[in-house]
């Protein structure tokens, strides 16, 4: 199978240019292939079931992670995939497959970076998040205690329309 890095189309994407679709295997589509376009906003993938043409437009927020797996090659040796992992298995796309393990652990981070998902390990009972490799986690926002405080606490805030009250009277003052 031609893989995204094999063809060149990983670089062109990183570069912004609009690059050809790539032909990839689906078992499910009428022909056994299907087409797939990625960018870093979305993956279109185009394929025909039963007669029926479908452009599926999937934003790369919804998918899991950019995960690596390994499976038994047909030599005896370890074949590494790179995947970008989906809930819909239909909708995972294969990003490259290959035998050098260096090569892969490296487009796997280059990946998780450009498309800004977590990376993911794939193990027997599904994909994991692995360590420093998962996205970092999002920033608590520093104002959260101020807005949770209790209710008394807020009132005796001094605010600014209550120090410069000015009524356009005249001032009463009691003196003894």
């Amino acid at each position: 199978m031609t893989s995204f890095a094999a063809t060149g189309l990983f670089d062109r994407i990183a570069d912004h240019v609009g690059a050809a679709p790539l032909q990839a295997a689906d078992g499910r589509a009428d022909n056994r292939r299907r087409s797939v376009q990625l960018s870093r906003e979305r993956v279109t993938i185009d394929r025909s079931y039963r007669g029926i043409a479908m452009r599926l437009s999937v934003p790369v927020s919804a998918y899991q992670g950019v995960c690596v797996g390994v499976r038994a090659g047909e030599d005896g040796g370890f074949v590494y995939e790179l995947r970008l992992a989906h809930r819909d298995p239909d909708l995972s796309v294969l990003l490259d497959e290959a035998r050098d393990e260096s090569r892969i652990w490296a487009e796997w981070r280059a990946s998780a970076g450009f498309f800004g998902l977590p990376a993911l390990v794939e193990r027997n009972d599904g994909p994991e998040v692995w360590g420093a490799m998962a996205a970092p986690a999002e920033c608590r926002d520093r104002r959260a205690k101020r807005r949770h405080r209790p209710g008394i606490v807020a009132r005796r805030v001094a605010r600014p329309e209550a120090l410069g009250t000015v009524h356009r009277e005249a001032e009463i003052i009691a003196r003894d």
